[in-house]
């Protein structure tokens, strides 16, 4: 063995062989950001996201009034719908929340004024009625109705049972007579327009007195005052306009010399 062999190491590792734990300056770099899982884009776009949301926010709250109008139902549907289906038709009217006053001008004062003009057939099935009979026809069915809905107001908060006085002094109350009401001015102008079929038509108030029925179950009305109420409040309906029609017929008509 020479000098040359005795002064190499035994273990020689090459210059351009990179070590075995290279760290280089890992150390002294920044350390890297946490990576929450957004990225600057995807921050932008949240943003712009975030943005969009609360003006879409602030569209649904001003625009939430205007469409819960629109979405509400019409108080002549709702008498439609009562009629047709008379337990959806309360349910549906409770639910709606209208004031006395708005059901009143969206569904019974239009009915009954109908009612009033509905007076001018006769003029085509009578030879000798003449405008003056046609006014006072017209007047005379429009007060039977207006005067009737207020005199069965009155009068069902002084004979009720005193567990069910309050339904007249609150507005579902004053409309549930208000519709029932409102069906028999509907079956008036059914027969005055076509009289030829009064005698099937006169029966059509029973349906009145089943949707009454049916409105009283809905409301709860305690249960054992129900039956008491129901037949008190189908008397008021049906008889207070009937009452209103045969006073102001025996005044009015001989003062027309009818």
């Amino acid at each position: 063995m020479t000098s040359n062999d005795t002064d190499r190491p035994l273990y020689s590792i090459a210059e351009e062989e990179e070590p075995l734990y290279k760290i280089d300056d890992y150390l002294d770099r920044d350390p890297a950001p946490a990576d929450d899982g957004d990225s600057p884009e995807e921050e932008e776009e949240e943003e712009e996201h975030s943005d969009e949301e609360e003006e879409t926010d602030a569209g649904a709250e001003e625009a939430a009034p205007s469409d819960a109008a629109k979405s509400r139902p019409s108080p002549l549907g709702i008498l439609l719908k009562t009629m047709m289906t008379p337990v959806e038709g309360w349910k549906a009217l409770k639910r709606a929340r209208f004031s006395t006053d708005a059901f009143a001008s969206g569904c019974f004062y239009p009915l009954v004024a109908v009612t009033a003009l509905s007076e001018a057939t006769g003029m085509f099935y009578e030879a000798n009625v003449t405008v003056a009979d046609w006014l006072t026809d017209g007047i005379i069915a429009f007060v039977t109705f207006f005067f009737g809905y207020f005199t069965a107001l009155l009068a069902g908060g002084l004979i009720l049972p005193r567990r069910s006085r309050e339904l007249m002094h609150k507005d579902i109350g004053r409309q549930l007579v208000m519709l029932s009401m409102s069906t028999l001015a509907i079956f008036w102008t059914l027969i005055q327009i076509a009289p030829m079929l009064e005698p099937v038509l006169v029966f059509l108030p029973i349906w009145t007195i089943y949707l009454i029925y049916k409105g009283v179950r809905v409301l709860r009305v305690p249960e054992d005052t129900a039956t008491s109420t129901t037949g008190i409040l189908c008397m008021l309906v049906i008889g207070c306009p009937l009452l209103w029609n045969w006073i102001l017929t025996e005044v009015l008509f001989p003062l027309t010399g009818r």
